[in-house]
């Protein structure tokens, strides 16, 4: 995969460096069907219950529209 498609990990700065960088011996998942959709999601320590009840991450107000959509 190209530095150019590599998906941006959720929380990252946006004037990091990378906002891309994975860190070693992390678990990502990918994140699908909203506004973050595509982004990468850590969750290094997070039980099997916890992974599949859900989780309301925050973007900023407004900043995709009604309904979340850009």
């Amino acid at each position: 995969m190209s530095e150019y498609t590599r998906p941006r990990v959720y929380g990252a700065d946006h004037d990091s460096a990378d906002p891309c960088a994975t860190l070693p011996h992390h678990e990502y998942i990918e994140l699908t069907s909203g506004p973050l959709d595509g982004q990468l999601l850590d969750v290094t320590g997070l039980t099997t219950d916890e992974r599949t009840a859900g989780a309301y991450l925050i973007t900023r107000r407004s900043a995709y529209g009604p309904g979340g959509g850009p």
